[in-house]
């Protein structure tokens, strides 16, 4: 069970750290905002868009990597199970 609210965390992506922010409404993710702001800009901050559909889609960190942007991904996947822990909390 999740609980309502905005839950945060970072991990290492490919250039520096990845940021994640779940906001978290009647037991689902009702909204992803990711920082990419280290990632490269021609891989890493292209995949934004496809990762944060990919976490709403499955609702969890369970999401595919996005071609050329393996670290950011693998960042990002560590980042929304954390941000889980915390709502589980």
């Amino acid at each position: 069970m999740l609980k309502t609210g905005t839950y945060s965390a970072q991990a290492r992506g490919m250039a520096g750290f990845v940021g994640v922010k779940l906001t978290i409404k009647d037991n689902k993710i009702t909204d992803v905002d990711l920082d990419l702001s280290t990632e490269t800009l021609k891989y890493g901050q292209r995949a934004e868009k496809q990762l944060k559909a990919e976490i709403l889609d499955k609702q969890g960190a369970d999401i595919d990597v996005v071609t050329g942007a393996t670290f950011t991904s693998n960042g990002v996947k560590e980042a929304v199970k954390e941000a889980l822990k915390k709502a589980e909390e």
